[in-house]
């Protein structure tokens, strides 16, 4: 028994067949289906997933590492140290958030040559 949906769609394919009006897919015969970037998410929760992701709203856990990211560039490209200092301030903040809402400590070993260079350079006037 077909829903309305499946009657619809089969008409449209018919007219369309009946037309000559269907585009030409002969360039994916024989050819693997791409890979579905939702494999790993739970079949009852893809198409929800992919309505979010449709809309542009992304984990928690991706908009704080991208936070982080540009933290780090903005510290790469500061030279006040009043600014440098909040940044540091902010990246730790976020690096906490993050490591408390995956629920384990994470390392940034990539980063933490050029964290050890920016407190390096952090001087006290006057010393």
């Amino acid at each position: 028994m077909l829903t309305a949906i499946h009657f619809i769609a089969e008409r449209r394919i018919e007219k369309a067949m009946a037309e000559s009006t269907l585009p030409d897919l002969s360039h994916w015969k024989n050819k693997p289906m791409p890979k579905d970037d939702m494999e790993h998410v739970p079949p009852d929760l893809r198409m929800g997933y992919r309505i979010l992701k449709n809309a542009g709203y992304v984990p928690e856990e991706v908009g704080l590492r991208k936070e982080i990211r540009q933290t780090e560039d903005l510290l790469r490209h500061c030279t006040d140290e009043k600014t440098k200092y909040k940044q540091m301030k902010k990246l730790e903040y976020l690096r906490f958030k993050l490591e408390f809402r995956m629920g384990k400590k994470l390392r940034f070993d990539d980063q933490s040559d050029y964290y050890e260079k920016v407190v390096g350079s952090l001087t006290v006037k006057g010393k």
